[in-house]
């Protein structure tokens, strides 16, 4: 059997036949597609770039907002076998400027309304050759995307590729420095996709809603997932919470995976005599940290149970995912995915016992090829074969999987190691505060003191004394904040996660 991921949507027409696939509820356009469609749309597409020059093993970038065109764009790339390189589209023209030279792409897909930023960052790089720009523009040094789609023949069908040949690079925002190239293989994302369609499958015809953005890992997840099962894929643009609730009270949603932003988002808007989310037998949330306290209130709120996952871009997505036929208990993450060892080790590189905390570690064909163009940073997460997550947690007695934080999060004042998300804990428990992040800053005494970003609740009101007394009830002196700082909203990636080092950036340049 081809490992060549292109195939996944082929072998979806043939074995389910031709039906609605993907539903887009655009603000600007909306539209659908059947799997046939989108199949034929692909292979003309992958002609269209052959005869561009693409060949294997050449890197083909995207700057697009959720839009329908996305689907034929990874499959036609894919299939072949050249590696697709989706980018953050609201990244900066000097980020993806980066992220284009350091890859060396040779082509990039836009739309009319990020053309302006793609022709700033593709500025005088030679490894360009063409942007290809979807919708309407009269400019004479872009590609019409329809232009590549008026013929499909042979040079469209799947390439055989083997399991160390690239299928995807994505760049993954850090904590400090540039982004990394996440190089994902073939064999990596097919290995992820059986895996994780096999854990908790979905019956076809079945509704699922994609509102993370596209040009993640977990969104892109939902896409190839969504061939293997057989689904019907409602893919939205950036998250809107009232659309959301009400797409999934009109479609009988089976499906709808979010990060806990969205969650706190959706309570908001929450209106019991209208929204019914009756229908959903997966609400997984992924992507960061979710409080036990909005789990707690989402589930009794929405009177449904949540399904929690955990997993990174490293390895395609998912490492550990909660299984329907087993208990949810809350804050767990679930079991390994089949084909993943997972062990927990402490600072001496040894395994510890189950209940104790350590380092998340794990090993399988999920694990990526590698940072690319970096093998230092490579060299440190990737060692005998095990990838070094950075994220700390523990196993219970069953042998779940707990997140409990993240390593490099850990602020060390006066020699101690102190855990941030411990404060976040307490904070997130306050009735006024929304979102809170807590991070280090420069000390003298200390070397790195404790702060706290805030985001308040519309209508709420509190003053750093308060929140410093609130605290002092339930923490020892030495762990506390000393500094609070009052945001509008925390820096986020598109997935979610809270960008500590921008917080820090922010604070500084404001203090």
């Amino acid at each position: 059997m081809s490992i060549n991921i292109g195939q996944f949507l082929d072998t979806n027409v043939w074995q389910y036949g031709e039906y609605k696939h993907l539903i887009y509820l655009g603000h600007e356009r909306e539209c659908s597609l059947t799997n046939k469609q989108i199949l034929e749309r692909a292979r003309a597409l992958a002609t269209g770039l052959k005869t561009r020059g693409i060949k294997k093993g050449d890197i083909v970038a995207s700057v697009l907002s959720n839009i329908p065109e996305i689907h034929e764009i990874a499959n036609a790339i894919t299939r072949i076998g050249a590696v697709y390189m989706p980018i953050i589209f609201m990244l900066t023209p000097p980020e993806i400027r980066y992220i284009l030279e350091d890859s060396k792409c040779k082509i990039v897909f836009t739309e009319d309304k990020l053309l302006d930023k793609v022709r700033e960052a593709a500025s005088g790089l030679n490894t360009i050759e063409k942007i290809i720009c979807i919708g309407k523009t009269a400019s004479t040094d872009v590609v019409p995307y329809d232009d590549l789609q008026k013929v499909s023949d042979e040079r469209g069908n799947i390439l055989e590729v083997s399991k160390d040949d690239l299928a995807l690079i994505m760049y993954a925002p850090g904590t400090t420095g540039h982004p990394r190239g996440v190089m994902l293989t073939h064999f990596n994302m097919y290995s992820q996709i059986r895996s994780g369609v096999s854990v908790w499958g979905t019956d076809k015809g079945e509704a699922l809603v994609t509102t993370i953005p596209m040009n993640h890992i977990y969104g892109l997840l939902a896409c190839f997932e969504g061939y293997v099962a057989g689904i019907v894929n409602i893919l939205m643009p950036p998250f809107d919470p009232r659309k959301v609730l009400d797409v999934v009270r009109k479609f009988r949603v089976k499906v709808l995976p979010v990060v806990p932003t969205m969650l706190n988002f959706m309570l908001m808007v929450w209106d019991p005599g209208k929204d019914d989310l009756s229908s959903l037998d997966f609400l997984m949330s992924s992507g960061s940290y979710l409080s036990l306290e909005t789990l707690h209130k989402v589930q009794n709120t929405f009177v449904i149970e949540i399904t929690q996952s955990y997993g990174c871009t490293e390895v395609g997505g998912t490492i550990s995912l909660q299984r329907k036929d087993w208990p949810r208990k809350p804050g767990s993450t679930g079991f390994p995915i089949p084909g993943f060892a997972v062990k927990i080790i402490n600072d001496e590189g040894q395994e510890v016992t189950r209940g104790q905390e350590g380092e998340i570690i794990c090993k399988g064909p999920m694990v990526m090829k590698g940072y690319m163009n970096k093998p230092r940073e490579t060299a440190e997460v990737l060692k005998n074969g095990w990838f070094y997550t950075g994220d700390i947690g523990r196993f219970d007695e069953d042998g779940e999987l707990y997140v409990t934080g993240r390593k490099k999060d850990i602020i060390i004042k006066g020699g101690e190691n102190i855990d941030p998300a411990i404060a976040e804990g307490w904070l997130s428990k306050h009735p006024a505060i929304l979102e809170n992040s807590v991070f280090a800053i420069d000390d003298e005494k200390y070397g790195e003191e404790i702060a706290a970003s805030i985001v308040l609740k519309p209508g709420c009101n509190l003053t750093e004394e308060e929140i410093l007394h609130y605290l002092g009830q339930h923490m020892h002196h030495f762990v506390l904040p000393k500094k609070i700082f009052f945001m509008e909203s925390l820096p986020r990636t598109s997935i979610g996660r809270v960008l500590k080092k921008e917080i820090r950036r922010i604070v500084n340049e404001f203090s």
